[in-house]
């Protein structure tokens, strides 16, 4: 009996919340439409796009030029466990602080490595090193820079293994944020739940009736006679 009860007030309530929805359906649109259009607005002119260059390092576990032509596992363990100390010194300031120096960047150490990733490449032998700025030619400079300092500063450091260059950065003219799609649909979803909440809280502090629908609906009462509005000349 009280399963019953429950589903049939989970169906009232499912069913109030279509009617306020098929209500107010236009507001919950043009809300909605406009969400979308601050959403493209915003990531479109109001957001520095920026972009992103990678270059890619190989790690070696010997600090020399190995000219035999195989690897052992145990080589290819240690130069795997490398890469975790290398990704550590990539973003240090002894190496940001060089490329600063070279580049004659206005920052400092700190803010520069908020917009570096240094990444092993599944669990493999490859750095990747990945920067991000609003200067797509600078994100690529910076980038070839860390790969160009970071070998010698590395040996001197650790005095294990060594990095080479795998590939280096190349210009990226396409914007890897914002996503202006990405960003349109959160408008979109901002402004649909926006509307609909509005029209919800505005249904349930109207305590006015409109129809004998009203009535059923939200009272659960049978309406047993209407009492008719009869305008009089005076």
């Amino acid at each position: 009996m009280n399963e019953t009860a429950e589903t049939a007030s989970q169906e009232l309530d499912l069913k109030r919340i279509l009617m306020i929805l098929k209500k107010g359906w236009r507001l919950v649109l043009v809300v909605a439409v406009l969400g979308m259009a601050v959403g493209f607005c915003f990531s479109k002119w109001l957001i520095a796009p920026q972009y992103a260059s990678s270059t890619m390092l190989v790690v070696n576990a010997a600090n020399t030029q190995n000219t035999a032509t195989t690897i052992t596992n145990d080589q290819l363990t240690t130069a795997q466990e490398l890469v975790n100390t290398y990704s550590v010194i990539l973003e240090s300031d002894t190496v940001l602080d060089q490329v600063i120096s070279d580049l004659n960047l206005n920052t400092d150490a700190n803010a520069l490595s908020k917009r570096i990733t240094v990444e092993g490449v599944n669990q493999t032998q490859v750095l990747k090193i990945t920067v991000r700025d609003e200067n797509p030619q600078m994100s690529k400079n910076i980038a070839n820079d860390i790969a160009r300092v970071a070998p010698d500063i590395i040996i001197k450091t650790v005095k294990a293994g060594s990095v080479e260059v795998v590939s280096a950065a190349k210009l990226e003219l396409k914007p890897v944020f914002p996503n202006i799609a990405l960003f349109s649909a959160g408008g979109l979803l901002i402004g649909f739940i926006g509307a609909f909440i509005v029209i919800l809280v505005r249904d349930l502090l109207d305590n006015s009736f409109d129809s004998d629908q009203d009535v059923e609906d939200r009272l659960g009462i049978s309406v047993i006679g209407v009492i008719p509005i009869i305008n009089t000349k005076e």
